[in-house]
């Protein structure tokens, strides 16, 4: 028997688990890491799915301000009219674009207004809207072209649905289209996304951004 140091003999009890009451308790450890191990794939497969939504969230409201910021400026004048002692509205939706695109973009539409400053220079902004693939994804790109230069341009939305492409579609005092005769200002104009779901989990689903003129 072991000395403990005092020179009093202590003997040690040798029990320990049987073989039944281990595979006991490995059966029971079993019956409850399933539960566990269910709750927490599950927990991580909704905070994916929540984190998701929220990025897809963010830029359906990127995208749905900027539209109507840039929709409520849209205003090219003509020259001045004697007749009506005004410089009326031209074409300011689908006009020129004189800025390059980045390549792999496909316009959707221009958007042009003029920006007078404090002395009355006047300088001609034009916007375009286009989606751009960029490896395995299509998004939505803005780049504002200002007196012929252009900004750093800003992907708005991100995972675009290429198989439903954006449409663009206007609504004017005449009922005319972007693209057909009539109002040169529509008075709204509206874009359709559509956006899919990034973790390949859930439906795609459809963004409609709308934009109210503001010029008269």
């Amino acid at each position: 028997m072991p000395d403990d140091g005092s020179g009093v003999l202590v003997k040690r009890s040798e029990d320990g688990f049987t073989l039944v009451e281990m595979l006991v308790a490995i059966v029971i450890i079993g019956i409850v890491s399933i539960p566990l191990g269910n709750a927490m794939i599950g927990y991580l497969r909704n905070t994916t799915a929540i984190g998701t939504r929220m990025v897809e969230s963010h830029d359906a409201q990127i995208s749905a301000a900027y539209w109507a910021q840039d929709v409520a400026s849209i205003g090219v004048r003509e020259g001045y009219d004697a007749a009506m002692k005004s410089f009326p509205l031209a074409r300011s939706v689908n006009t020129g674009y004189p800025c390059s695109l980045p390549a792999g973009s496909s316009t959707l539409v221009v958007l042009g207004w003029d920006q007078t400053d404090s002395s009355g220079a006047v300088t001609p902004v034009r916007v375009a809207y286009a989606t751009r693939t960029v490896g395995a994804e299509t998004q939505l790109y803005r780049q504002q072209c200002t007196d012929s230069a252009p900004d750093a341009g800003a992907v708005l939305a991100h995972h675009l649905d290429p198989a439903t492409p954006p449409v663009v579609t206007c609504a004017g005092s005449g009922g005319s289209s972007c693209v057909g005769a009539g109002d040169n200002v529509p008075a709204r104009i509206s874009l359709s996304l559509r956006i899919k779901d990034s973790s390949g989990s859930g439906q795609p689903y459809t963004v409609v951004l709308t934009g109210q003129r503001r010029q008269s």
